[in-house]
């Protein structure tokens, strides 16, 4: 696609082509058709990119090959906010810092913008072994190295040049201490405590295991009380289940996705993460077979298709899913297209669904389904290796938590209380 199929008027086609940016207009065209947007959206893109391209001949940028990413943050911080161009109704719109952005991106994938590299900080190789020796040897989900990451940076920041390996043989319990301490009496860490408690011996286990440290550090990091199992899953009753499976509308493309996203969690248990990674290929259609990844060092689930499921995921396949190349079954529904890969997109669809339908949201996002359906399995009799395989527990202690549930169990444990 070029412009001749969004513009007919010869006036705004020759400011369009004009430098610096102007040679790249076609392409570009091209590129925001491939990325699937619309083609209203793709003339107003064209219309904000020619502010920017006026900006730029204005700065004196002759060549496209000269454009920087800090002309881009200059046009959007300090032109748009004061802009008086001439015809500035046409450019205005709460999207025009986007539109900018994407043509730095499509001039960074067409190698015409300048890489900046970054020095790295001075600790990264090591955080690098460190997080790599977890995906390795405990096969951690990316979302909880995520969390090792962000919970360790902030404490080698606070060592400094004492971060590497050959200086950590200095460490001694004190600094380990004050650390925590200072983290803990940060409002915005309180609730960062119990991870980072966790991320720490970890780390010190593997500092001592490669021989960093002359001592085991782990007993250094204040310990915050809790109850293994202490808590109680709350799943969502069979009624609210159907309330918000009823009040998706199924006509649109984006309720035809979540549709099927919200069946597949209630019917088969398995985390938001196991859906949004999902591929076509999964979907064994001649076996009538359904294959979910495993995830946060489970087990890959392997279930009956049930006839109910692959109706709405044939209805999402055939009328709602995007045409893109993509192997994820479940992708956005506007421009650019992609895959849902985000853990709080997963989470943020069932959530908004739940307030529509008015339930109330007792645990978190996709959460809700997988202990509902853990104690739906538990009150129709199943045992809890049969409940722990369905939803891919490695290890069978972490399905003890769905006893405390298990009412009928429960009721006789109890001794009679005597008379007074």
């Amino acid at each position: 696609m070029v412009l001749e199929d969004l513009f007919k008027e010869a006036a705004a086609m020759a400011r369009f082509r004009t430098p610096p940016l102007g040679p790249e207009m076609d392409d570009f065209c091209e590129w925001l058709h491939r990325q699937g947007f619309k083609r209203n959206v793709m003339r107003r893109r064209i219309w904000q990119v020619s502010h920017f391209n006026q900006f730029l001949q204005n700065v004196g940028i002759k060549d496209c090959r000269d454009v920087k990413r800090s002309h881009g943050e200059r046009f959007i911080l300090e032109h748009l906010p004061h802009c008086r161009c001439g015809g500035r109704g046409i450019f205005k719109h709460v999207n025009e810092p986007r539109s900018v952005r994407s043509f730095l991106h499509y001039l960074s994938e067409r190698g015409l913008l300048e890489v900046v590299s970054e020095t790295p900080p001075f600790y990264q190789a090591f955080l690098e072994e460190y997080l790599d020796s977890l995906r390795r040897e405990r096969g951690l989900a990316k979302q909880t190295l995520k969390t090792h990451r962000t919970n360790l940076i902030p404490f080698l920041e606070h060592l400094g040049a004492e971060a590497i390996p050959s200086h950590l043989g200095q460490l001694e319990a004190e600094q380990v201490q004050l650390f925590c301490l200072t983290s803990v009496e940060k409002k915005e860490a309180r609730t960062m405590s119990k991870p980072l408690q966790g991320v720490l011996r970890t780390f010190f286990r593997f500092c001592k295991k490669k021989g960093y440290i002359r001592r085991d550090l782990t007993e250094a990091v204040p310990s915050i009380r809790t109850y293994k199992l202490a808590s109680t899953p709350r799943g969502l009753s069979a009624q609210d289940i159907q309330r918000i499976l009823d009040h998706i509308d199924r006509k649109s493309p984006v309720g035809r996705r979540d549709f099927a996203i919200i069946q597949l969690l209630q019917t088969y248990g398995v985390r938001g993460g196991q859906v949004s990674t999902l591929q076509l290929k999964d979907i064994q259609w001649s076996q009538s077979r359904i294959r979910f990844p495993a995830l946060k060092g489970g087990k890959e689930v392997v279930e009956p298709l049930l006839p109910e499921i692959g109706e709405s995921l044939l209805d999402y396949l055939r009328f709602g899913r995007p045409q893109a190349a993509w192997p994820e079954v479940f992708l956005t529904a506007q421009a650019p297209i992609r895959p849902i890969r985000n853990p709080s997109t997963m989470t943020a669809i069932v959530a908004r669904h739940m307030r529509r339908a008015g339930v109330a949201e007792l645990t978190p996002g996709s959460r809700s389904f997988r202990h509902a359906f853990a104690t739906r399995m538990l009150h129709h009799g199943q045992s809890l290796k049969v409940i722990a395989d369905m939803l891919g527990h490695r290890d069978i202690n972490t399905t003890f938590l769905y006893t405390k549930v298990d009412f009928k169990t429960l009721s006789l444990l109890p001794l009679d209380w005597p008379e007074v």
